[in-house]
């Protein structure tokens, strides 16, 4: 059966990739160049082929990236104003392009690229992650080979992780004199090797690889397994790494290069760190296995299932605490566990707001947890299954867990949809059902919750979850398959 990406909602620079520069309430389909039916043929009679083509995807202000399984290629769309796109005009583009970028000159070309030229320059992509005006992209590990360390030296880069845009907060992790790349991708060099490493009294082969990248609206995390060699022994254990604003706590407590060991004092956490600089967390043991970035907030989750929050909390967004806190700013410095929040194995944020789940029990795939602001209905807070009350102003001096289930509408009381895939958007919240479903929920002026079923371009926000309506209705599903959505600032995108 075939499938397609769907998307809606804020469009002003092409970034939906729907072909035009119009927000859309009603789902759109996007158009790739070129076109992913040779990846649907690829995979058709493979294990998951009905699985959405996007090994990452990331929404920035007013542009779109994501990396394909297969060939690792890189898609964008949307504004190039300060080079998003990497291409040397300021233009827009309306469709997702492939885009082969040679990272020894620089030059972004586009998929007309000769093939042959390509070929021997191709480079596969691992992870991406879009701010602003700027983009964060991580490569695939080279070969050993090319991995090996410079003679002198023992630390071995596994991979690397590439800026380009514009970013005067420090965004873009290159130091205090760049801030703008000129439409070239710059590879991220300094501070990504810990204090601890470097302070290291032996001189043990040190190996480094970037996992995953994700960022906000001006601050970024990138998440690295380290691995030291002594001997015979090996020490492996994930370092989490932050630049950009912190402001408000977004990166938490950083700790300063090994050549100054003395703490960074509150007026100094609360500046830009123009470079990579280690988080310090106080939770030992448990790997980290993601991040996720809100508009002033961040959130880490552990192996064991817990989540840990850090940043802006006007709006209970980095959730419940173990006591009262005796400070009554509305941020945090440093990252603390969110408490009443059972195991979860992946999460997402909005800009002021949060959502989980757990999707190895029967109970989690029906559940997703939400916390953080609900001014405009982002937690779906109407819903009669919300297990607790929540603050419909917007703010709280303390946060509440929400659960949230939807009700499967041809079957007895308290049956509810398996939700495949969830996220939040800036400022809305997205699910996906087993059923095929989509439901959308939260501030809506963009079209971005879509109409419903009204035949009124109705952008009025949605309190409650709200089934997405598509203009060709999706046929019977396959038992594999895997539908997924996204949010961006103010856009939605569905594969279906």
């Amino acid at each position: 059966m075939s499938q397609s990406l769907f998307g809606f909602g804020s469009n002003g620079n092409g970034q939906l990739g729907i072909g035009s520069d119009e927000d859309s309430s009603i789902p759109q389909i996007v158009q790739f160049i070129p076109t992913l039916s040779s990846y649907s043929r690829q995979h058709h009679t493979q294990a998951h082929s009905t699985r959405p083509p996007f090994h990452d995807f990331a929404a920035g202000g007013n542009h779109t990236i994501f990396i394909t399984h297969g060939d690792r290629d890189l898609y964008m769309t949307g504004s190039n104003k300060d080079g998003e796109l990497l291409l040397q005009e300021p233009a827009q583009v309306f469709t997702l392009h492939r885009f082969p970028i040679d990272l020894q000159t620089g030059d972004c070309q586009d998929s007309l690229l000769n093939k042959e030229s390509e070929e021997k320059k191709h480079q596969r992509w691992r992870s991406v992650a879009c701010g602003w005006a700027f983009t964060i992209a991580v490569t695939e590990p080279e070969s050993a080979s090319k991995s090996d360390p410079v003679p002198g030296s023992r630390v071995k880069y596994l991979n690397k992780a590439y800026a380009w845009g514009s970013g005067a907060f420090g965004e873009l992790g290159l130091g205090s004199g760049l801030t703008k790349t000129n439409r070239r991708p710059i590879a991220i060099e300094k501070g990504l090797l810990s204090a601890d490493a470097a302070l290291s009294s032996t001189m043990s082969p040190i190996r480094i690889e970037i996992m995953k990248v994700r960022a906000g609206l001006r601050h970024v995390l990138l998440l690295a397994q380290e691995k030291i060699f002594d001997g015979q022994e090996e020490t492996s254990r994930t370092i989490l790494m932050g630049w950009g604003s912190n402001r408000q706590g977004q990166l938490g407590v950083l700790e300063r290069f090994a050549d100054n060991t003395i703490p960074f004092t509150e007026k100094e956490l609360r500046g830009k760190f123009m470079e990579p600089t280690r988080i310090l967390i106080a939770k030992e043991h448990p790997a980290i296995v993601d991040m996720a970035c809100g508009q002033n907030h961040s959130l880490v989750l552990f192996s064991d299932g817990t989540v840990y929050s850090s940043g802006l909390n006007k709006y209970g967004q980095l959730g419940p605490c173990e006591t009262l806190d005796q400070d009554t700013r509305d941020f945090r410095i440093g990252f603390k566990k969110v408490h009443n929040l059972p195991f979860v194995d992946s999460i997402s944020c909005g800009w002021n707001h949060n959502a989980a789940m757990n999707s190895s029990s029967p109970h989690g795939k029906t559940t997703i947890y939400l916390w953080g602001r609900n001014d405009h209905g982002q937690l779906g807070s109407d819903n009669p299954l919300i297990s607790v009350d929540v603050d419909l102003t917007g703010y709280s001096s303390f946060s509440r867990i929400v659960q949230l289930q939807i009700p499967k509408s041809t079957s007895c009381h308290g049956s509810y949809e398996e939700i495949v895939s969830y996220s939040c958007g800036s400022e809305h919240t997205l699910a996906m059902t087993r059923s095929g479903d989509c439901y959308a929920w939260g501030w809506n002026e963009h079209g971005n919750c879509s109409r419903g079923n009204s035949e009124d371009d109705d952008r009025q926000d949605v309190p409650s979850p709200r089934k997405v309506c598509f203009s060709n209705p999706t046929s019977a599903r396959d038992p594999d398959w895997h539908g997924w959505v996204t949010g961006g600032y103010g856009s939605s995108w569905v594969w279906t």
